[in-house]
């Protein structure tokens, strides 16, 4: 019988190979519980779960009974700043500040706009559940992920009165199967850039995806570009568009930073290029993980 940390090893291996992930010049971003195209609007009825589906695996997400599916740039915003919590503290306890004027000033927020807003969509986030399906050709095959995004989550925010100070500081415990996977594949990013694609779920999703698939590239990559339309979740259908959105968004972050890439014939290139956030490195600290089923003021 192997222990749990082993088995998990396992696991990615197996969905790292099923995207073709193991060969450095295969660009899939292994962690797709982090890249997968979250819903850009609101879903309609309220679903209890959403699939995205693609030819090699099912990805399911499901709501809490109180909440719905994350969707949306806030969605987005919420989750970039927790992966850099973690990739940069090392840790799956995420602290939220002690007033939602905190929480949106760590989020690179200087307004009141958005506070309904995000904190809707980092409930909907914190309290949802995540499964990958991998499809097998093999006969009788069956293997997959199922993790929670949060095991204990603790804040107050008072959007009306976002200066509304709390006794102790907010937090939220990420499982520990999530946050090994958001400290082994992310990147940290600095979320006063990221505030300039604030209004883009696009081009929020495409800067992230190239900010982690640069971390520590070491050779030139290029394969069909339907390929990261399809890790970015959109229209299959709409291949030209797609592409031609991506070319302008990909000419605004350059204007933040050079990463080096291009479309061209089909297919998409990426060189090795410098850091997307070069003054916050990720430690190279192992995670140290809090295992509490409640969070403790």
């Amino acid at each position: 019988m192997i222990n749990k940390t082993t088995a998990l090893k396992v696991i990615d291996l197996m969905v790292r190979k099923k995207f073709q992930e193991l060969p450095d010049d295969i660009a899939f971003c292994s962690n797709i519980f982090m890249i997968f195209g979250l819903p850009t609007h609101r879903l309609k009825e309220n679903p209890t779960f959403w699939i995205k589906k693609s030819n090699s695996y099912d990805l399911i997400i499901t709501r809490d009974p109180k909440c719905e599916i994350p969707y949306g740039c806030y969605a987005r915003m919420n989750q970039i700043f927790i992966d850099t919590e973690v990739r940069t503290k090392n840790t799956n306890v995420i602290d939220v500040g002690r007033s939602f004027r905190d929480y949106t000033q760590k989020l690179g927020y200087k307004d009141g706009k958005a506070n309904k807003g995000l904190a809707k969509q980092l409930l909907n986030y914190v309290t949802s559940s995540i499964k990958l399906d991998i499809k097998d050709s093999n006969p009788g095959h069956v293997s997959g992920i199922h993790t929670v995004v949060a095991k204990a989550w603790d804040f107050f925010f008072d959007v009306p009165n976002p200066e509304q100070l709390t006794l102790f500081e907010g937090k939220i415990i990420l499982s520990e199967d999530y946050a090994r996977y958001i400290h082994d594949h992310s990147v940290p990013l600095d979320m006063n850039m990221i505030r300039c694609f604030k209004r883009n779920p696009l081009a929020l999703d495409f800067y992230r995806f190239l900010a982690y698939r640069n971390n520590e590239l070491n050779k030139t990559i290029s394969f069909p570009d339907h390929l990261l339309f399809q890790q970015l979740g959109t229209d299959q259908e709409a291949i030209k568009v797609t592409r031609n959105r991506l070319k302008k968004i990909l000419q605004l972050i350059r204007i933040y930073w050079p990463v080096n890439a291009k479309f061209e014939d089909g297919f998409f290139e990426l060189r090795p290029s410098p850091p997307a956030v070069q003054h916050r490195l990720s430690s190279k600290t192992p995670i140290t993980i809090t295992n509490k089923n409640a969070v403790d003021n």
